[in-house]
């Protein structure tokens, strides 16, 4: 068996994508050489090269450039890793089991960027909720993985779902979040972090992680997913699996 190409990543210390594939990388274990523009005078050369006089970042560059790819999704990262001859597990969400899956999460209502407030019980039977919170609003790796999440609208929309993104932040600095990262999707603000907390306990994760929670019509859990940071998270793949399970089952 041959051995797997190498992997060269040449990135921006400011870029969010860059932030996201580096932290994939990781979660995986898998080894790569990482050259930040701001940090070798060569990087924005060898960008323009390999992007058409462009420098988008995050570009990852296998063995002899046998394979180039830019800005990828995780999942178009777990594609081309593995055609470059890697083995890993990319991570799966937790099935909720038991008498918890029957049961609604705690009601919040939380302000929203759009003015208003989201209360979670008033989503029952009309959205499917995916919950992702946001500890450190600047933290690149959530920035990034938020545009990750917020990108397939024609998803959620199919399977009547709504990506949910609540910040540890004042409503102020999650507008400003939200913006940038969550592609016209509202946001909430959990400024004090007790749902989150709250949300961790019930389902047994560590309150420390980076936590997402995919529910159902019924605003119970049914899926979660949690890991050190937003590297470690399933990727939106993974969600739209679950959606499409959650879809295909029969309301009770």
């Amino acid at each position: 068996m041959m051995s797997p190409l190498s992997i060269t990543v040449y990135g921006s210390v400011t870029c969010e994508d860059t932030a996201i594939t580096t932290a994939r990388l990781r979660a995986l274990k898998i080894p790569f050489a990482l050259y930040n523009r701001q940090e070798n005078s060569d990087v924005d050369a060898l960008l323009d090269k390999y992007n058409n006089g462009k420098r988008v970042t995050p570009t990852l560059v296998f063995g002899d450039a046998q394979n180039v790819i830019a800005e990828p999704s995780l999942l178009e990262l777990e594609t081309a890793l593995r055609a470059a001859g890697y083995q890993f597990d990319a991570p799966r969400a937790d099935e909720i089991r038991g008498a918890l899956k029957n049961q609604r999460l705690p009601n919040f209502t939380l302000p929203s960027t759009r003015g208003d407030a989201v209360t979670l019980y008033k989503l029952q039977g009309r959205k499917r909720a995916v919950l992702f919170f946001v500890d450190d609003v600047n933290a690149l790796v959530s920035q990034g993985y938020a545009r990750q999440l917020t990108q397939p609208r024609e998803l959620f929309e199919e399977y009547n779902a709504l990506p949910l993104p609540i910040a540890r932040a004042d409503l102020e600095t999650t507008k400003e979040w939200a913006h940038e990262f969550a592609r016209a999707y509202a946001a909430l603000s959990d400024a004090d972090g007790s749902v989150k907390r709250k949300y961790a306990a019930l389902l047994g994760v560590n309150p420390t992680e980076t936590l997402l929670v995919i529910l159902d019509s019924f605003c119970a859990p049914r899926a979660v997913s949690h890991a050190a940071d937003a590297g470690g998270l399933i990727a939106p793949a993974e969600i739209a699996s679950w959606l499409r399970l959650i879809d295909c089952e029969c309301d009770e």
